[in-house]
């Protein structure tokens, strides 16, 4: 599900907040997933069809040391007030 917008990134880490805030009530919310490859793709796949969030936005899946887990991460600007 993850779509590799920037292959430049092999390091496994997420995306840089790289967003501008159009105003100071606007703040940075991270949003992790982790479990089976298969089980973090089918929530990205539902996050992304019920409009909550792109399977663009998430980075590559990192798997953990010793597991058969991953870890996948987004990043979103809110507003807050």
């Amino acid at each position: 599900m993850f779509i590799d917008r920037d292959s430049s990134n092999d390091s496994g880490q997420p995306p840089d907040d790289n967003f501008a805030r159009s105003s100071p009530s606007e703040e940075s919310v991270k949003m992790t997933l982790t479990g089976t490859r298969r089980a973090v793709d089918r929530m990205i796949g539902l996050l992304h069809r019920h409009n909550i969030i792109s399977g663009s936005e998430w980075s590559r899946p990192v798997p953990f040391r010793n597991s058969n887990e991953v870890i996948s991460v987004a990043s979103r600007a809110i507003q807050v007030d």
